[in-house]
């Protein structure tokens, strides 16, 4: 009987890895597909294969060898998905400091909540009242990030800006609103390209060569050409 045991222990162990392998290579393949969605901006088929990922990461976590790295990472193309479709509503928690709300070692998502909290405040700036609260808020959300990894640039870039942004607002030097914020930490977005003259007003200047600079000439293109020796 405890021969028979043995082997019905066995392969239950046996049954429970099998399937998770399985689970583990159909996801990896789902999420390999929802990367190949993103790149076409298609948002949507990935909804479910992050809400499955996410429920069997969160399993896999609990296992000293998995850790949360892969839950992280679910969660963070999840929140790139909900930033680029501008749902900053189901991207930023409601808690006072959202990305304190966000797990530490998930630096990414919390660099994306920090992005969405400025978006955020870019619609809600209506006055000048508004508009430094909104920027305050940012400023706090970007801060939380660098507490979290101070060696981020682009963060340190975007709190900078932020912070003589709120000092223009303030001082009346940029006008406060909507308008304050038409311009993103990356600068200002690119426009058409302006119309082109005419071609044949342009001139074309040809560097002189040795030899015209010489004969004082002034007309380039005219030197003798060059012997060959030999």
């Amino acid at each position: 009987m405890k021969a028979m045991a043995g082997y019905l222990i066995g392969a239950v162990v046996l049954a429970l890895a099998g399937w998770a392998s399985l689970t583990a290579s159909r996801l990896d393949r789902d999420l390999a597909q929802s990367d190949l969605d993103f790149a076409a901006r298609r948002y949507d088929p990935s909804a479910a294969v992050f809400d499955r990922a996410e429920r069997y990461f969160e399993y896999a976590s609990r296992l000293p060898w998995v850790g949360n790295g892969p839950l992280n990472d679910v969660r963070a193309r999840r929140g790139a998905a909900q930033y680029w479709q501008r749902d900053y509503a189901a991207l930023v928690p409601k808690e006072s400091d959202p990305v304190a709300a966000i797990s530490a070692d998930n630096i990414e998502l919390q660099r994306l909540v920090a992005n969405a909290v400025y978006r955020m405040g870019q619609v809600q700036s209506t006055d000048k009242e508004k508009t430094l609260a909104a920027i305050d808020a940012s400023l706090n959300a970007y801060m939380s990030v660098m507490r979290s990894a101070p060696g981020l640039q682009d963060v340190a870039y975007n709190y900078e800006y932020l912070v003589r942004l709120r000092d223009e607002v303030d001082r009346g030097r940029r006008r406060s609103g909507s308008e304050a914020g038409e311009e993103s930490p990356n600068g200002r977005g690119g426009g058409p390209a302006p119309e082109q003259g005419n071609a044949n007003e342009f001139k074309i200047y040809i560097p002189l060569e040795s030899d015209e600079l010489q004969e004082g000439s002034g007309a380039a293109g005219k030197a003798a050409p060059t012997e060959r020796k030999g």
